[in-house]
């Protein structure tokens, strides 16, 4: 049976704590203009993969004025990846200095407005509003 409650998939009988394991995640860093990047993902966002992303992230967050983290391309989130997020969050100096992209209708979505995380986080369906809302052009 198939689930879509956003809970874990269920573990491979052969995990043995292999980084690569049977989940895979890409991370791309892109630039943004002089002042800031986009963190982009692909893959699944989970505990078996946050050690491949959390340096990229808060090695940016610290760098950059602006911070976009594109997870259009993840299929796949729990909720050591949605602490991931929030944790980076908070580690900016200025609430509009990180910006979270999803794709509509996704699971990502699903998991994020079911725990409120909308709530919680600036988040976008759409890449140019995120870059808007860093660049200060969007409104409040």
């Amino acid at each position: 049976m198939e689930r879509s409650s956003g809970a874990a998939p269920p573990l491979s009988s052969g995990a043995s704590g292999d980084p690569e394991g049977s989940q895979s995640l890409t991370v791309r860093v892109e630039p943004l203009g002089t002042s800031g990047c986009v963190v982009s993902m692909s893959g699944e966002l989970d505990l078996s993969t946050i050690p491949r992303v959390e340096k990229q992230i808060f090695e940016q967050v610290h760098r950059k004025e602006g911070v976009i983290v594109d997870l259009t391309g993840v299929s796949f989130i729990d909720s050591s990846g949605i602490a991931l997020l929030i944790k980076a969050f908070r580690a900016t100096h200025d609430a509009r200095a990180l910006n979270t992209v999803i794709a509509e209708g996704s699971q990502v979505e699903r998991v994020f407005r079911l725990a409120g995380i909308d709530r919680a986080l600036p988040l976008f369906t759409d890449r140019a509003p995120a870059v808007e809302a860093l660049n200060g052009a969007a409104g409040d």
